[in-house]
């Protein structure tokens, strides 16, 4: 008996579930011949509903880590568009054969490397163009020949809106730019762009518009015109998501006859006319699950064969490049060349070890050499392949790291050097717990709407993230940062977001930026409201001003760098972020909340809420100190705390906020050992609880990929 063909799926949403996993498992052939041993995705969810198609198949978080783990012939890509590179050039490396939901991928640079890296591994791919083997589109190659030579073609196709996404992710991610890399063309348009190659070949030319007609909330087009020229034929594809009703029609004319269809009819008129009739529609779902079983069909054959065919890899090329250029003919608004995909020089590697019949038997081996090829699939490969920025140490110039604290230990001296060292015991001994610990507890709030504004800013860039994931991210940042200086601990927060959610790191450093200079937004205010509280003590002047030019610095970076709206969708300049390249490109995406004028403020009124609860956390540990002040005095001490954090120097601030609470209530006369007792329990209350909440996250985290690996 043959051995079975060990294959994984890659992504667990709509169309794995309903079109990719039952065929696997229904259909008799490919039941006979292949077995999905594994599943990755990334919402639990979606993992325990793949349980009911593959109940014996281990689970996994992170599609990266099974490529690794398991020993696999081949994987069944049904992610979105940019996430397919990186999975591609990771399973090919390891000699793993692959299937891939359209489209091949966001940009042309992404598509070459994609075929530099199957080519060069030598594995079968093949697209997942389904649309080949609809019951319309086999009707029309066959009666195409009665109407001769094809000089003009049309295709109209009507969507009431772009399809959900699955409820467990992001199900708007096909109207986010910077996951589907474009909309409806994308969508939908690729279908007819590779079902027109079939038929006529690749173009001279190519002619587009592209707009968004009616939902605001798109980050992409919801209507697209392309006019594709052949020189002595032309074809004109229509693509709207703002229609009232779901319809496909089409139309081929040649020089003896004419073909035209809908969804449920095909009639051609020729010598003589004939209709055909459909019982099933091309419009009636998304899915169209039978359409896959002869691709998948023929994709395990060719497996199985060790057939090299790369024609399917030729014309998932074809379509990126239509789709590219369509976008570019669109911003610049004129008619475009068309020319096939460059590729970049193949990188020869290791080729995989053939599938192999003999005597009717075929024998499946995934090649252990080429699993122990020179590739490791961690963060420094990862990085590579993303361009994602490598975590630095101090983003500081030694210089200021220097001066800074030069410039702390003095004024430590000057606050510190006469004080009574019993008497600070005494006075930290006589702290109130009771008021301490609900000081503890009102600062987690603070990191909760702090997670709250920066979740804020991350919703118009993506759906994928929640609530939760921004919590836990910005949790187990503060935590790294009571270890390492210079807020060190963000470059862990966006690294951790980026594995829940699959965002480019990058991009959410551009998310963290923007948070920060909300955040020293509602700081500004305060220092513009101190002197009618009481006015401004002099050693803060300096630190204060400091602040305000540090802060106007960063908004004129921020003017300087903005992510101007551009024509709605990629047609004005497609996937910035993918196609630019480049580590800033990535991180200007994530200044894109400063677009949504809603999420701006909202997130500054979480800056605001924050800011007023910290007010309340200060004197609360006032009052567990024994410290009383009036509310201008707690803002000001308030304030002094945080010019004196205003360029982070030291691990957690460690030093650093003691001298600047202790220098605010020397002001105001409070003894110097009772304000240096404050300050440390200020700190304390603080840094432990959220460092502790912060490392447990952490722990779970890494407990949590673990069992994804071992389930």
């Amino acid at each position: 008996m043959a051995l079975k063909l060990r294959g994984a799926l890659l992504g667990a949403g709509n169309i794995a579930l309903r079109s990719h996993a039952p065929q696997w498992t229904r259909d008799e052939m490919l039941r006979r011949e292949v077995e999905i041993v594994a599943v990755a995705d990334l919402a639990r969810t979606n993992l325990a509903a793949a349980r009911e198609w593959l109940p014996d198949g281990r689970a996994y978080s992170n599609a990266e880590e099974l490529l690794e783990r398991e020993s696999l012939d081949f994987c069944d890509i049904c992610t979105p568009p940019s996430t397919h590179r990186r999975l591609i050039e990771i399973a090919a490396a390891r000699g793993i054969h692959i299937v891939c939901e359209k489209p091949l991928a966001p940009t042309v640079d992404d598509a070459g490397h994609i075929a530099r890296a199957v080519r060069g591994a030598g594995v079968v791919f093949r697209p997942c163009h389904q649309y080949h083997y609809s019951p319309q589109w086999q009707a029309v190659r066959e009666l195409l020949p009665r109407i001769g030579h094809v000089r003009f073609a049309e295709y109209n196709v009507s969507r009431v809106g772009a399809n959900e996404g699955n409820s467990h992710w992001s199900p708007s991610w096909r109207t986010d730019r910077s996951i589907a890399g474009g909309g409806i063309l994308v969508d939908h348009g690729a279908h007819i762009i590779y079902q027109l190659r079939g038929v006529l070949g690749d173009p001279l030319t190519v002619h587009a518009m592209a707009a968004r007609l009616l939902d605001p909330a798109y980050d992409v087009e919801d209507t697209a015109l392309v006019a594709l020229d052949y020189g002595d034929h032309l074809a004109h594809i229509s693509l709207t998501w703002a229609a009232r009703r779901r319809a496909i029609q089409f139309r081929f004319v040649g020089d003896r006859g004419e073909l035209e269809g809908d969804d449920h009819s095909i009639q051609v008129h020729a010598a003589r006319s004939e209709r055909i009739e459909f019982g099933e529609g091309m419009s009636k779902n998304s899915s169209h699950s039978d359409w896959y079983t002869p691709l998948l069909r023929a994709f395990s054959a060719q497996v199985r064969d060790g057939r090299r065919d790369d024609d399917p890899l030729d014309e998932a090329l074809h379509v990126t490049r239509v789709i590219d250029t369509a976008y570019e003919s669109a911003r610049l608004g004129k008619v475009l060349p068309f020319s096939p995909i460059p590729e970049p020089i193949p990188i020869p590697v290791r080729p995989t070890e053939a599938v192999r019949a003999s005597n009717g038997a075929a024998t499946v081996s995934v090649a252990e050499s080429a699993r122990r090829a020179p590739i490791e699939i961690g963060a420094a490969t990862t990085r590579a392949a993303t361009d994602e920025p490598e975590p630095k140490g101090w983003p500081l110039h030694p210089a200021v790291r220097a001066g800074g604290l030069v410039a702390l230990v003095v004024i430590a001296f000057a606050a510190f050097r006469r004080v009574h060292w019993a008497e600070f015991w005494s006075a930290l001994e006589n702290v109130d717990l009771k008021w301490l610990a609900l000081a503890a507890a009102l600062n987690l709030g603070v990191i909760a709407l702090a997670a709250t504004r920066w979740f804020t800013l991350l919703r118009p860039i993506s759906r994928r993230a929640r609530w939760r994931d921004a919590f836990d991210a910005a949790a187990v940042g503060f935590a790294v940062s009571t270890l390492v200086p210079a807020r060190g601990g963000d470059f862990v927060r966006a690294g951790m977001l980026s594995r829940r959610t699959g965002m480019s790191s990058a991009e959410i450093v551009g998310t963290i930026g923007l948070d920060q200079l909300l955040n020293a937004a509602g700081f500004m205010v305060g220092l513009a409201f101190l002197p009618w509280l009481g006015g401004v003590p002099m050693w803060m002047r300096p630190g204060a001003a400091l602040a305000l030019g540090l802060f106007g610095l960063a908004v004129a970076a921020l003017f300087a760098w903005w992510p101007h709206r551009q024509p709605v969708g990629p047609a004005a300049g497609p996937r910035p972020a993918i196609a630019v390249g480049g580590v800033l490109a990535r991180i200007r995406q994530g200044f894109r909340a400063v677009r949504s004028p809603r999420a701006i403020a909202l997130a500054f009124a979480a800056t605001i809420a924050a800011w007023a609860l910290e007010l309340a956390v200060l004197a609360v540990g006032l009052r567990a100190a024994g410290i009383a002040l009036s509310l201008p005095q707690i803002v000001v001490v308030l304030m002094a705390v945080n010019v004196m954090l205003a360029i982070p120097m030291t691990p957690g601030n460690l030093g650093t906020l003691e001298v600047g609470a202790t220098l605010g209530l020397l002001e105001f006369g409070v003894p110097r050992e009772k304000a240096l007792a404050f300050a440390i329990c200020y700190h304390a209350l603080q840094a432990l609880p959220v460092a502790v909440l912060g490392f447990a996250i952490a722990v779970g985290e890494g407990l949590g990929r673990t069992a994804g690996r071992d389930a």
